[in-house]
């Protein structure tokens, strides 16, 4: 065979329309395709559409990757999927915390299949107010994410009156962020003609656990580690009149603060209702319960990523923990006092201190505090030994 010259090896070509020959004919040769495919795919300039439909047959799909179709309308590239966007402007995370039974799990479908509609988000995760940070979640069955935790250790805590002033040689002590709502709240009531005062503020888990040791009636103190008190952000105060107990109830939200034990909740709760027993969570959030009806307790279950507990295993005194032992959710009456097994802790209420009963609707049901007519409303209380 005479040897060819460079020119006949490789010819000039016009760059202004041998391009459109270049891509189907090296296609042509990568996948070793014999005439007449192979052969020129270009004529006068221009790429014969039969030669590439007879490629595109041959690679499987017509014109692959050409960015065609076979009557010329654009390739659309596959949709993407939508993704449902974040919740943005929160920094709660989500977190397990002890005991489970008290969390609301996931729905199942009845058959298990994979095909089952998907779960809805978590209740209200996406309509509560955004916290800084997750809000300590204390009930009969949860602790203190650190039980024995004591803000007192640092200067976390000022010393107040009864007033809420500053006084060094005052007998209470708050937390230093909740001094001026509380200041704010309790000069509203004064102007509304109402002389409330602090009674009792924070608590350490040594005072709280000589407190369960000594008060007597069922459900009046929470065990130490369970207690709201031990935040420095929870107050009792001292309420004159039952006007003043409604004030406090309408009014409370605007300065940020919660009640925690409202009346008719001792199921939710774990305990008596304490109209006096408040804390603070912020006017947001506050504002957002009292529009839902809902203790802070209750939003906490319908929204567990609002929470942190611990698990009472790091908790110093034996009454930090209390086993349902025979006593069911179900619970029963003994008395006018009630006792359940609340999320796994044991709890106990007097339903008497609150002009209630307890009993059951029917035999084998379960126990509450029911409420009874009554000629008058008991006398007001104010705040002692309160969770």
């Amino acid at each position: 065979m005479p040897l060819r010259t460079a020119e006949q090896r490789y010819p000039r070509r016009d760059p202004d329309t041998d391009h459109a020959a270049r891509v189907p004919q090296a296609v042509a040769r990568i996948a070793g395709i014999r005439p007449p495919f192979g052969r020129t795919l270009r004529q006068d300039g221009e790429v014969r559409v039969r030669d590439l439909f007879f490629l595109g047959l041959w690679l499987g799909s017509p014109l692959v990757g050409l960015g065609m179709t076979g009557c010329g309308t654009p390739v659309q590239s596959a949709p993407r999927p939508v993704v449902a966007p974040a919740i943005e402007g929160t920094s709660i995370q989500p977190q397990s915390s002890e005991p489970s039974a008290a969390l609301p799990g996931p729905a199942r479908s009845a058959t298990g299949s994979n095909t089952a509609e998907p779960s809805p988000p978590p209740r209200g995760q996406s309509s509560w107010p955004t916290l800084v940070e997750r809000l300590p979640w204390v009930n009969p069955a949860r602790c203190l994410k650190h039980c024995a935790m004591d803000p007192g250790e640092t200067e976390a805590l000022m010393t107040v009156n009864a007033k809420g002033e500053d006084d060094v040689r005052g007998r209470l002590r708050i937390r230093k962020e909740i001094v001026e709502p509380l200041r704010a709240l309790l000069q509203a009531a004064q102007a509304a003609g109402h002389a409330l005062r602090i009674e009792s503020a924070y608590r350490s888990y040594k005072d709280q656990e000589r407190l369960f040791a000594t008060i007597k009636e069922a459900g009046r103190a929470a065990r130490p580690g369970h207690s709201e008190h031990q935040l420095g952000t929870t107050v009792d105060l001292r309420l004159p009149t039952g006007a003043a107990i409604a004030w406090l109830a309408e009014h409370a939200a605007e300065h940020g603060f919660a009640l925690s034990y409202p009346s008719g909740k001792q199921r939710i709760t774990g305990y008596r209702p304490e109209p006096w027993h408040i804390r603070f969570v912020g006017r947001e959030l506050a504002k957002a319960l009292v529009e839902r009806g809902l203790t802070l307790e209750e939003a906490f279950r319908d929204t567990p990523e609002l929470g942190e507990s611990g698990s009472c295993t790091d908790c110093p005194s034996p009454a930090s923990q209390a086993p349902c032992g025979a006593i069911s959710d179900a619970g029963e009456c003994r008395g006018s006092v009630l006792t359940w097994c609340y999320d796994g802790a044991l709890a106990s209420v007097d339903c008497a201190t609150s002009g209630e009963t307890c009993g059951a609707e029917r035999p084998g049901g379960v126990a509450a505090c029911r409420t009874v007519p009554r000629a008058a409303a008991p006398p007001d209380r104010a705040a002692s030994a309160a969770p």
